[in-house]
Parts: C-alpha cells; sequence; structure tokens
C-alpha cells in the first residue's frame, strides 16, 4: 500500500507547530535562568545574621564607630534573660545564678571580653547555662 504524501500545507502547518514549541521550550529556558540568576543573588548571597552579633561587612565598618558597650551589655542582657527564665521555671531563685547589675556594668565598662571582670560574668553565665541545660551560644562578642 502506498501512504499518501502530505501536501505542502500539511508540511507547512507541522513545521509551524515544531517552531512554536522550540519557541515555548526556548522561553521557559530563559525563564528558568532568570528565576535561578534571582535564587542564587538573592538567597544564597544574602549575609548571614546570627543573633543580630554577626553584621554584613557594609556594616561592620558602621559599628566600629559604635560604643563597644552597647554589644556587651545587649549580649549580657540576653543572656541573663534566659538564665533568668530557665531559673524561675525550674524554681531556683535567679539572683543565685544570674550575674548582679553591678558585675556587667563592670565587665561592659571594660570594653572587653577578655577583662578578669568580663570573664567573671561570663563564667557565672556559663554555669548556669550548664546547671539548666541550656545551649551556650556559638557567637559572642570579640571585643
Amino acid at each position: 500500500m502506498d501512504e499518501p504524501t502530505p501536501n505542502a500545507a500539511d508540511l507547512a502547518r507541522t513545521l509551524k507547530l515544531v517552531k512554536l514549541a522550540l519557541g515555548g521550550v526556548a522561553a521557559l529556558l530563559v525563564v528558568n535562568v532568570v528565576v535561578l540568576y534571582a535564587v542564587v543573588v538573592l538567597v544564597v548571597d544574602a549575609p548571614a545574621r546570627v543573633d543580630g552579633l554577626d553584621l554584613p561587612p557594609n556594616e561592620r565598618a558602621a559599628a566600629t564607630t559604635t560604643d563597644t558597650r552597647d554589644e556587651m551589655r545587649a549580649f549580657f542582657n540576653r543572656m541573663t534573660d534566659l538564665l533568668d527564665r530557665a531559673a524561675r521555671s525550674n524554681g531556683t531563685n535567679p539572683a543565685d545564678v544570674v550575674p548582679t547589675p553591678a558585675e556587667i556594668d563592670a565587665a561592659v565598662e571594660t570594653r572587653t571580653m577578655h577583662s578578669e571582670a568580663s570573664k567573671a560574668v561570663m563564667q557565672k553565665l556559663r554555669e548556669g547555662f550548664d546547671d539548666f541545660d541550656l545551649t551556650w551560644p556559638n557567637v559572642i562578642p570579640e571585643q
């Protein structure tokens, strides 16, 4: 049996459909590349922040002009708040485990986490965190 030969109109229509399909695939490819680029630029390149302590480079320069006491006080306040809540929920007097405001003030006034006053506050906080099985933060101020 002889198969009918396609006429010119059928061939032109088939060619037009193939071109249309290839154009659609090309358009989808462009859209996928643009979306992938946006994900990489907007999500992967986003600067990481840890509890407000890790600053992006452009903000790090601005932060060096600020007083380190503010960062230290904020860190100590967050840690004492966590420890205070844990002590209260376990029926312990927070004054027994939380550094006093005077101890924190003395540590903050040194402007460094390496001073004896700061080390004493950090030790008291660490012991309290250990007593109540709290997770110690991975990031602490560098000063």
